[in-house]
């Protein structure tokens, strides 16, 4: 599984990291995003949408989001 810290950025920049690490991914690979910007609750789903991409993971600890995604087969 692939990791992107992207702890200090706010949108729109972890939407554009995100989507510029997974065009790099392969199918069937998990991407973990690591973001402290609560508007990646909002935003990673609607570009997980768009892409085809699946949520294996949404959760918030402290202040930190973590989300995994799936890259389609």
């Amino acid at each position: 599984m692939e990791e992107l810290n992207l702890i200090g950025y706010v949108c729109p920049i972890p939407v554009y990291e995100t989507k510029k690490k997974i065009e790099e991914m392969s199918p069937g690979e998990k991407l973990k995003l690591i973001c402290d910007d609560s508007d990646v609750q909002y935003d990673i789903p609607k570009l997980a949408d768009r892409m085809s991409l699946k949520i294996t993971e949404i959760r918030e600890e402290s202040g930190v989001w973590q989300i995994t995604l799936k890259i389609p087969r």
